[in-house]
């Protein structure tokens, strides 16, 4: 066992060092003009995932002799995402030299980041406002009565990890994205579900956001 250089085990323990890298970035990230430090903020909604990994010759009694995996990192901030791809490249070659394996780090794919429009963001919090207003009794929309502890003016403001249609929009004008959400949390799979009084109440909302604007014109 000693004698072994096992790139399976090297690229393991990088899957779980990224984990930790992305998990707690406080810890390996210093920068700030000011604090010298990154802002929680501009930490916020960093994820890093490993979605594939391939070994070859891939047999179950064979130390592989190639193995290679991806990693995708996203952030709000390109700063913190371009630091986290070199700090993880740096770590990925000096893992690999201790191991005594050969390594390579290859970039196919990189996007900034695309922030919603402010002004259409407060606008669509508006609308979804004026929209579950509605439908609560008394209202003059879906009729369904708002449950307990769904408060009218709690409109969450959410970071998507998903590259949309919106960042090719961004670059001929102001982009926003109203969510429905899901039960659970999952999308993009087939375990999906949305309620129907939840898709009532998003095409209340954007039906509201078209309405002020065709007031502001």
């Amino acid at each position: 066992m000693k004698l072994r250089r096992d790139p399976m085990v090297a690229a393991a323990e990088l899957v779980v060092t990224l984990e930790g890298l992305c998990k707690d970035p406080s810890r390996f990230l210093t920068y700030d003009e000011e604090c010298g430090c990154f802002t929680e903020e501009s930490l916020a909604g960093l994820v890093c995932t490993v979605g594939e990994l391939l070994t070859w010759p891939s047999a179950s009694n064979v130390i592989p002799g190639q193995v290679n995996f991806t990693v995708d990192i996203r952030a709000m901030d390109d700063l913190v995402r371009e630091t986290i791809v070199a700090s993880f490249s740096r770590i990925v070659m000096q893992r690999c030299d201790h191991r005594l394996v050969d390594c390579a780090v290859e970039h196919k794919h990189s996007a900034a980041a695309t922030p919603c429009d402010p002004e259409l963001t407060v606008q669509l919090k508006r609308a979804t406002r004026s929209a579950v207003s509605a439908m609560a009794p008394g209202g003059h929309g879906h009729g369904r009565a708002v449950g307990a502890g769904e408060s009218t003016a709690a409109t969450p403001v959410l970071m998507s990890g998903a590259g949309h249609d919106a960042m090719a929009m961004a670059r001929l004008t102001r982009v926003g994205m109203l969510f429905v959400r899901c039960r659970g949390g999952v999308s993009h799979s087939p375990e999906e579900h949305v309620a129907e009084d939840d898709v009532w109440a998003a095409g209340l909302a954007l039906l509201r956001f078209v309405d002020q604007h065709a007031v502001a014109e």
